[in-house]
């Protein structure tokens, strides 16, 4: 049995440099400080370095070239002082040694093999989800059975609703989340109107983020970076598939909140994204706000009332939450500016508590679409409740 050997690698990156010509890729890229460690194993236990190689990386093509110990202590230096220093000249390929050369090439091949084992265990993750779903399933669900379902649970033709949902508590469905989609039209018709959270965390100052959070060393280069929220394009974080899909559908609109943006469709969607004012994003003069003056519903489709975003409405109204300032990217005239807007600091850690509390006072109907256990309540009596619950108990 083979107790011991050498080739294990470890991969260690301590930020990113300036941008320079990449010889590999003719483009002009910024830098990775890499150490990449070989390893004499005992047990298959990395016991004791055999080699290490100090190494830039180009982001864009991946191609890496060696560099000495002390420039690369210097730069490393620089990058933890919160400086951003210009990656040393190139040496042309040729100067290289053939070490130098068969140990690039030999890495390449490494991140390609990486990469093709990752592709597969994605691939493979995927049909094992569908064939689970398959097997879970009794019959597959198709758009004309979740508007069956929907209706059964007291959806109606002109109702206005705010959709929460987890595609895979359904179980198997022909036409996935378009058919979840279109089924929510079927049962309330161009007469009534839909709306999902459109929501993107991520559009947020990275130096608050925390899953997971980013080195200290990106915080520059990611603010510096990000792209203007546009409503058009920036896609939803954290919603799901359906409210992702949803945004693009025919029809529907989207409010041009850049961290709190709702989608909606049907005849109130106008109403209701239009004016979604910076500050106190979920409060007074929301979207969620609007759909509480239109009588509306929120349906919770295979998911908790801790998703109920129309909640975060109450804790707005009782006015118990510490004030805020957060910032998000966003076009100012021709440039990419973070502006910065007033918000409370919103906590769902009690929703799940205020829904049993719901659920146990009669005001939630509980019903299945498909194999997703399902919530339907009305919106006012949810906000309300909930207000009087935190007045009581936070």
């Amino acid at each position: 049995m083979l107790i011991f050997g050498w080739g294990l690698k470890t991969v260690k990156r301590y930020g990113m440099l300036s941008h320079q010509m990449c010889q590999t890729c003719h483009t002009e890229s910024g830098w990775q400080l890499v150490k990449v460690t070989t390893w004499f194993t005992l047990f298959f236990i990395p016991v004791m370095p055999v080699s290490i190689k100090r190494m830039l990386i180009c982001t864009k093509c991946n191609a890496g070239r060696i560099i000495k110990k002390e420039l690369f202590n210097q730069l490393v230096e620089k990058v933890q002082q919160g400086g951003s220093p210009e990656a040393p000249q190139d040496t042309s390929y040729q100067n290289m040694t053939d070490t130098q050369k068969n140990y690039l090439q030999e890495m390449e091949a490494y991140r390609n093999k990486q990469e093709n084992e990752l592709n597969k265990k994605t691939e493979s993750k995927k049909a094992r989800t569908q064939e689970t779903l398959i097997q879970q399933s009794s019959h597959p669900m198709t758009r004309t059975k979740i508007g069956e379902q929907l209706r059964a649970m007291g959806l109606r033709e002109g109702m206005t609703v705010i959709v929460h949902s987890a595609m895979s508590k359904i179980g198997w469905i022909s036409g996935g989340p378009i058919a979840v989609i279109q089924g929510l039209m079927d049962a309330v018709t161009e007469e009534g109107t839909i709306v999902m959270p459109a929501h993107t965390a991520d559009y947020s100052d990275p130096t608050h983020w925390e899953s997971p959070p980013i080195p200290k060393d990106w915080i520059a280069p990611v603010k510096d970076s990000m792209p203007a929220f546009d409503k058009r394009y920036t896609p939803t974080c954290g919603m799901g598939i359906i409210p992702e899909l949803f945004r693009n559908y025919p029809g529907v609109l989207r409010s041009d909140h850049p961290q709190v943006s709702f989608a909606a469709w049907g005849k109130h969607a106008q109403t209701i994204v239009d004016n979604h004012e910076l500050d106190y994003g979920l409060g007074d003069t929301s979207p969620l706000a609007k759909v509480y003056d239109l009588g509306g519903k929120v349906l919770l489709l295979g998911v908790s009332n801790d998703r109920n975003t129309s909640l975060h409405l109450a804790e707005y109204r009782i006015g118990k939450r510490e004030e805020i300032e957060n910032t998000s990217p966003m076009q100012v005239g021709q440039e990419t500016k973070w502006v910065g807007y007033k918000d409370i600091d919103l906590n769902v850690n009690d929703f799940n508590l205020i829904g049993k509390a719901m659920e146990e006072a009669g005001k939630i109907a509980v019903g299945h679409i498909g194999q997703a256990k399902t919530l339907l309540m009305d919106q006012r009596d949810a906000v309300d409740f909930a207000c009087h619950w935190m007045e009581e108990n936070r």
